[in-house]
């Protein structure tokens, strides 16, 4: 994936497989308006994005397609801070419905292809229970095996463990480190710098709707100069 943006003054960004990308900053300073940049849920105006080999360039004076805009949304998976579970179905139900939607796969296929992304994320046995019937801890990592079915060349994680407390919190993050291990490409928005340090191959730092600093996680907490980097992380725990 690739990123050009002057208003963004995030230059060139290429991620190869199972290259993990960590966005950290204040809130507000663009984080999530960044990542919605990337599957276009906010549409840039200017600069351009390549993902898997698809590029998109951005005019103020250019309005994209729908079909430029879902082509290229097919190859990203975004997991949100809410799960954004359909309440009315179960969980093997969550991770099938996208398959057969969207890629027009047979329901038993679907079905096969769900229960096995169920267990890889240890949710096997759950696979009948519904939304509400499972911790937040648990809706979420089905949230990531619906994203998985869809089989998308980048992940988008949007803080995926903000609204879970610190044990459920685990629970994702080791889900999230695992799939990095089997060389899933992904960016992903938190304030969780061990996970920063133990997966990201390249960490940026916004503030106020800018890139102040990128670099390795070397870099970043070995090496520190910026002053508005160093008081950010003297605030944050973990």
């Amino acid at each position: 994936m690739e990123w050009k943006g002057d208003n963004l003054h995030f230059r060139n960004c290429v991620l190869t497989m199972g290259c993990g990308i960590v966005i950290i900053g204040p809130s507000g300073s663009g984080k999530t308006t960044l990542l919605r940049c990337m599957n276009l849920l906010e549409t840039p105006t200017s600069g351009s994005l390549t993902i898997g080999g698809r590029e998109v360039n951005f005019n103020l004076n250019k309005r994209l397609s729908q079909t430029e805009i879902l082509a290229l949304r097919k190859q990203t998976g975004m997991v949100f801070q809410g799960f954004n579970l359909f309440p009315h179905m179960t969980a093997l139900e969550n991770v099938m419905e996208g398959q057969v939607t969207v890629l027009k796969r047979p329901k038993t296929q679907a079905a096969e292809r769900a229960q096995a992304l169920l267990e890889k994320v240890g949710l096997s046995q759950k696979k009948d229970s519904y939304p509400y019937q499972l911790s937040g801890g648990q809706q979420q990592r089905v949230a990531i095996a619906r994203t998985m079915a869809m089989e998308p060349s980048v992940f988008l994680f949007d803080e995926p463990t903000s609204a879970l407390d610190p044990e459920l919190a685990a629970e994702v993050l080791k889900v999230m480190k695992d799939l990095s291990l089997e060389g899933m490409t992904m960016v992903v928005v938190t304030h969780k710098m061990s996970f920063a340090r133990d997966v990201a191959h390249k960490i940026i730092f916004m503030d106020e709707g800018v890139i102040l600093e990128e670099g390795s996680p070397q870099e970043f907490f070995n090496n520190i100069s910026n002053q508005r980097l160093k008081q950010f992380l003297n605030l944050i725990e973990d």
